[in-house]
């Protein structure tokens, strides 16, 4: 239980990735006031909480309904995992389009599309969430993803309500540095999601 509990929390901090949201965050708030920058914040929050904890609920009847098996998922969401892991190395880390942030820039609606969604709510951490919903085997597995789901979200909002601090502390080097090691987790857990769901498929071809 503690291992899986974990297990969930690392994946999903790496690949929500706070410290790396934060220079968008600051481009799409930066002529804000105060009050509007916490709105703003608090909306991006509460929309990436609703996303993943429905996707981590509905995940595996999504499945089902799809005839996905977890193996299949698993495989696909480590294949992901790699790809976004490797860009993060490559501190090319938003997952937002420029065409997406050009259009919510001009609407000066920002909180939901994008910071909400794709950039804390994307498809890596959709993803996640839904493959350790179906990695999980007990109730108190299940309640690990929305606690873990919770503190991530958590530390995301302190993240960026202290963006300007972090900033003027990491620096820009600082931060693609930290990027870069954040990368090289999630490549590491796509890689082992990977292995796991192989693993189990030999398994069942040949005993």
């Amino acid at each position: 239980m503690l291992g899986f509990a974990t297990f969930a929390f690392t994946s999903l901090l790496a690949i929500v990735n706070p410290v790396g949201a934060v220079p968008l965050y600051i481009a799409m708030t930066g002529t804000y006031d105060e009050q509007h920058r916490r709105a703003t914040l608090r909306r991006a929050i509460i929309t990436a909480l609703v996303m993943l904890v429905a996707f981590s609920t509905l995940g595996t009847l999504i499945m089902r309904f799809f005839g996905i098996t977890t193996q299949a998922f698993q495989i696909a969401g480590g294949i992901i995992f790699f790809g976004i892991g490797w860009e993060m190395l490559q501190a090319q880390r938003s997952r937002v389009k420029p065409e997406e942030e050009a259009e919510t820039i001009a609407k000066e609606d920002v909180g939901i599309v994008p910071l909400g969604m794709p950039l804390l709510a994307g498809p890596g951490s959709i993803t996640t969430v839904i493959t350790l919903n179906a990695q999980a085997s007990t109730v108190l597995e299940h309640a690990a993803i929305y606690i873990a789901i919770v503190l991530v979200l958590g530390i995301t909002w302190a993240t960026l309500a202290g963006a300007p601090a972090v900033t003027r502390r990491m620096g820009s080097t600082g931060m693609n540095v930290l990027t870069r090691i954040m990368g090289l987790i999630v490549m590491v857990i796509g890689a082992q999601f990977v292995i796991n769901g192989v693993t189990i498929v030999l398994k069942s071809t040949f005993g």
